[in-house]
């Protein structure tokens, strides 16, 4: 059998989302299909794409060449597939063919070396396309910071690029000499080629997505139009297929031109995305760049026009031709080869947490974006509206005008239109609303007139377009790539208010599973990976499995992981017209993180009944903080010192009460989003100076210092415990649970802590009679005390179903449907760490606290807490890092510095968060730091540099644990 070793994308990072772990995942089925031994490279533990049911073979090892070399040596593949994880595992495969290593270049699928260099080399690229005759922004390629000779050729604005990155990384538009300096040296921390760019900000900005065989033949499955001018890159724009801007002949001209770009780059058997610019007052096409992979932008445009883009392309890369193979999603009525073709308008919608960091709300070419939604509609007005629905959560067009002094707000507007910030749409918005006129915002934003005149006639007609938004009967409609002009019987649906309906009813039952929204920070992929299993598990059982969400970046929207599947907002309006529809018979909303169960909490009808596991009582209790409290109080267990505030007062009276530090925890929240620790009165102070509103309904309790803090995974059924697994924290109490580093099994505590751990939990399971999976924290110091419970899935579960090999999701289906499970206690030597990962090179990150910031995680696996450690570094030597509390102060010593010993700093250290600390109190002293740091970046640059890790104790066997606090 041919063995084929497939690299992953590695953990979720800011510009390189789930759209790789879509793809990778369709790429290993595929394989599997064509009787290929799959072995998987992916370090990522919450993704589908590491589950045991994906590959035959998986390593959850950190993406790089000496792992790759390893896995080549025992595993003997025959070949290897590097496109279908981004940017990371074209690095990889990149290094990997620089090593002096031996494998046949024919074998690597997909890509050659001549054909990366040409792509990603900025210098390469430019240069073949001035060779073919075609435009590119005239520029100036730097090697080296201390270059002297193209001092005089800058005029500015310019654009910065590096080569060999991703989401624009690096980047920045430079105004003035100062700026251009910082902006190049933050760019040559990522990169050793840097482009300088003549400015074409403002001009339309289009990408087209194409696959090619090994036989020259080249499709486009299609055009994608960004709403937003060059300048912002195309992750953080709004954007919209098919294009409606764009005149035949330029689609023609653009057509045209990438086909002849990708024969002479050299790309064979694969995907690739290529972005122009269109000047719009006289029709001048420029080529930006090529992505020679399946890019970000193919998971959007393959749930756009229901094309399999990742599978069509795997096979592509292992010899097939698009004339000879079939398009899945018509049932093999037509051709891979037939181009799509679609009847409804797309939009993708951007998600930004820059609430989250202390960073400017600003777009630029680094992309900033964390997640996004795709809306379909029969009309631009009918997705746009749809698109606010999925990315505001609500059923309204938001407004900041409510409360607000006409002339100083429409200042503002003015400023905040000029300036690309994440609201800029809403601002726009209220614009209209305030009879600003198009041409203004036309001068203001560069949006071509054509969306701001359909973006007005909204506004101008809001109360009828919520009139026809809200019917109760939507009719709901196909995505086919065919426009409906051959026999397609898929169930890829979406709802409109135009023309007939197009269900394919099934007499099967039906389970309807509410999926998690767009990925933000706190409810990403984890619970697309709970999603995608529950529904494949009841395909497998014999029911109809349906799901609606609105990502286009995910498993659990590819067309053949549920039975049926809807692409709209999680809405009550839109979630009862489905159910009105198909008519259920169970729903299941504890999949999905916080989002479905605010249907539970929002809605008042009969449907409350049809839900799996949770109630609505259950959902408001566990919701509740103040509510939960008392219900540990009634059970005598222990609990911190707390009240409950209504206003700005009651804050200020509880707090003086309570002995500081406390904790702030609001209800219903996911992420710990706006919950804060006040060690003392000048906290309190800023807390409420960042309220404007003068209610805040808020927890409050004592907050307990160093102590070890555990989450909890269960499955209950009628208040009995079925299983449980008990997962450590590294840090101590105050870090939030997604940026702490985990391990798994738990180190530190006796079995007897464990049962009464289990014994306080079942107390309250019983007295609630809780159903489902839940989730606890709970934090232990001489006493133990119950933080608070999630009665949903966590983002713990994927850890834990990979590390204890338990099917935690398809063990909670099968009990709830009245299936008994028979399941044998494996013997475990192993550990598992997971290591959260920081978008430290995207945006300012000061102390990490109970918000989490975190946006992916990575997982190691040794036989001892110290090899995890070591491969989650990717450390080869036994090197010692120094923990310090006021890190920049420090930097400057440490490029010299060889050898220092230094204390503990144990006792100085626990107030300040970013560096809490665990560490075996067997000896008082470390030695420290015996590494050569370079290219330390300075104050200025919002980007710092990944290589400095800071740690506190060893690998020396006196220590049993290893702490690592941050990547700086």
């Amino acid at each position: 059998m041919n063995k084929i070793l497939v690299i992953g994308a590695g953990p979720i990072i800011v510009g390189q989302a789930c759209e790789f772990d879509y793809s990778g995942t369709q790429a290993c089925k595929t394989l599997k299909e064509e009787k290929y031994h799959v072995i998987l490279l992916n370090s990522n533990p919450a993704t589908i794409m590491t589950d045991y049911e994906i590959a035959d073979s998986i390593y959850i090892e950190q993406i790089n060449k000496d792992n790759l070399i390893k896995i080549i040596l025992i595993e003997k593949p025959n070949f290897i597939l590097p496109t279908m994880g981004g940017q990371t595992a074209l690095n990889c495969i990149y290094d990997f063919m620089n090593s002096n290593f031996y494998f046949p270049k024919e074998n690597i699928l997909g890509i050659n070396k001549k054909t990366l260099i040409n792509a990603e080399s900025r210098n390469s690229f430019y240069n073949l396309i001035k060779k073919i005759g075609f435009k590119c922004p005239d520029s100036t390629i730097i090697n080296n910071i201390n270059n002297s000779n193209f001092n005089h050729k800058i005029e500015f604005p310019c654009v910065i690029r590096p080569s060999f990155t991703l989401g624009g990384l690096g980047s920045g538009i430079a105004y003035n000499k100062k700026n251009f300096f910082l902006i190049i040296k933050n760019a040559f921390s990522f990169s050793n080629e840097i482009t300088i760019d003549k400015s074409i900000i403002g001009w339309k900005e289009y990408e087209l997505e194409l696959l090619i065989d090994n036989y020259y033949n080249i499709i486009v499955i299609c055009c994608i139009e960004n709403l937003d001018p060059v300048g912002i890159h195309t992750g953080d724009s709004i954007t919209l297929t098919p294009s409606q801007t764009l005149s035949d002949k330029e689609y023609e001209n653009i057509r045209d031109c990438s086909f002849i770009i990708l024969k002479s780059v050299g790309l064979k058997g694969g995907g690739a995305n290529i972005q122009f610019a269109i000047n719009p007052i006289n029709g001048d096409i420029i080529i930006i760049e090529m992505n020679p992979r399946i890019s970000r932008s193919a998971a959007l445009a393959s749930k756009a026009t229901g094309y399999p883009i990742a599978k069509i392309s795997t096979k592509l890369s292992i010899g097939y031709n698009l004339i000879n193979l079939l398009n899945d999603i018509t049932c093999g009525n037509l051709p891979a080869s037939f181009e799509p073709s679609i009847d409804y308008i797309v939009l993708k919608f951007p998600k930004f947490n820059f609430e989250k960091f202390n960073s400017i709300n600003y777009l630029n070419t680094v992309m900033k974006s964390i997640g996004e939604i795709m809306s379909l509609g029969s009309s631009f007005q009918e997705s746009f509206i749809k698109a606010i629905y999925s990315i505001t959560e609500t059923e309204t067009i938001p407004s900041f005008i409510k409360g607000k002094y006409y002339n100083n707000y429409k200042f503002k507007i003015i400023k905040k239109i000029l300036n690309p910030n994440s609201k800029r749409i809403f601002y726009i918005i209220d614009a209209f609303r305030l009879n600003f006129n198009i041409k203004l915002i036309f001068c203001l934003s560069k949006i071509d007139p054509w969306f701001l005149y359909y973006i007005k006639e909204i506004i101008d007609y809001e109360k009828k377009f919520y009139y026809i938004i809200n019917k109760k009967k939507i009719i709901l409609k196909q995505i086919d790539s065919c426009s409906n002009e051959f026999v397609s019987p898929t169930s890829y649906l979406y709802s409109s208010n135009y023309f007939y309906n197009e269900i394919r009813y099934t007499i099967n039952k039906k389970i309807l599973i509410l999926g998690s929204g767009f990925n933000r920070i706190g409810q990403s992929i984890e619970f697309d990976y709970c999603c995608t299993k529950a529904a494949k598990f009841i395909k497998k059982i014999g029911f109809d499995s349906i799901i609606i969400n609105c990502n286009p970046e995910t498993v659990s929207t590819d067309y053949d992981s549920s039975s049926q599947l809807f692409f709209d907002p999680i809405t009550i309006t839109y979630l009862n017209n489905l159910i009105y529809n198909f008519k259920p018979i169970l729903i299941i909303c504890q999949l999905g993180g916080q989002l479905p169960l605010n249907y539970l909490r929002f809605n008042n009808n009969k449907n409350n009944n049809k839900i799996l596991g949770i109630n609505k009582i259950n959902n408001n209790i566990c919701g509740s903080k103040n509510k939960f409290n008392k219900i540990l109080k009634n059970i005598n267990l222990n609990i911190f010192k707390n009240f409950f505030s209504k206003n700005i007062n009651d804050l200020i009276f509880y707090s003086n009460i309570i002995n500081k530090p406390i904790i702030l925890r609001p209800s219903y929240i996911i992420g710990g989003s706006n919950i804060n620790i006040l060690i003392n009165n000048n906290d309190l102070i800023k807390y409420i100076n960042n309220f404007k509103k003068k209610n805040i309904f808020i927890f409050l309790e004592k907050f307990l210092i160093n102590a070890k803090e555990f989450d909890l995974d269960l499955l209950v059924e009628k208040g009995k415990i079925i299983k449980f697994f008990i997962i450590e924290h590294i840090e101590n109490a105050g870090i939030h649970s997604g940026d702490s580093m985990m391990i798994y099994p738990t180190f530190t505590i006796n079995k007897n802590i464990k049962k009464k751990i289990i014994f306080y939990i079942s107390l309250i399971c019983y007295k609630l009679k809780i159903n489902g999976i839940i989730n606890f924290q709970i934090c232990f110091k001489k006493k133990i005390y119950i933080i608070e419970c999630n009665p949903r899935s966590s983002r713990t579960i994927p850890f834990v179903s990979k590390s204890s090999k338990f099917p935690m999701i398809y063990n909670y289906i099968s009990i709830f449907l009245g299936y008994n499970i028979f399941y044998k206690e494996k013997i475990n030597n192993f550990y598992f760490l997971k290591e959260s990962i920081l978008p430290t090179n995207k945006f300012k990150i000061g102390l990490l606290s109970p918000e989490m910031k975190s946006t992916g995680e990575t997982m190691s696996i040794g036989l001892t807490i110290q090899e995890c450690f070591k491969k989650s570094q990717n450390i080869k030597s036994k090197t010692i890092f120094i923990n310090t509390k006021k890190i920049f102060r420090y930097i400057k010593y440490l490029k010299n510095i060889k050898n220092i010993k230094t204390n503990s700093f144990y006792k100085k250290i626990f107030f300040d968060l970013h560096i809490c600390s665990y560490v075996s109190k067997k000896k008082k002293y470390t030695c420290i730091l015996s590494n050569k740091i370079n290219n330390i970046c300075n104050n200025y640059t919002y980007s710092t540099n990944s290589s400095i890790k800071l740690f506190l104790s060893s690998f020396n066997k006196n220590y049993y644990i290893i702490r690592k606090i941050n990547n700086i």
